[in-house]
């Protein structure tokens, strides 16, 4: 059982790398220079949130700044 669980968390955590890897790349198109290792969970969602919005580029590079600023 104890395998198990921690085979469950390595999984988790190698998945969480992959996710703040690809976030990293999609903040860079309108936060150029943007650590989004520093994110909370919950500022992670609403960036991806915000990058998958239907409002417009400038709108979406304003709102994003303001978080990872």
């Amino acid at each position: 059982m104890k395998t198990l669980i921690a085979s469950a968390l390595i999984a988790t955590a190698a998945l969480t790398g992959a996710a703040n890897a690809s976030l990293s790349s999609d903040v860079q198109t309108y936060a150029p220079n943007a650590d989004v290792s520093a994110l909370t969970a919950t500022e992670a969602n609403m960036v991806v949130s915000i990058l998958h919005s239907g409002n417009t580029e400038s709108e979406k590079r304003s709102a994003i700044r303001k978080i990872v600023n």
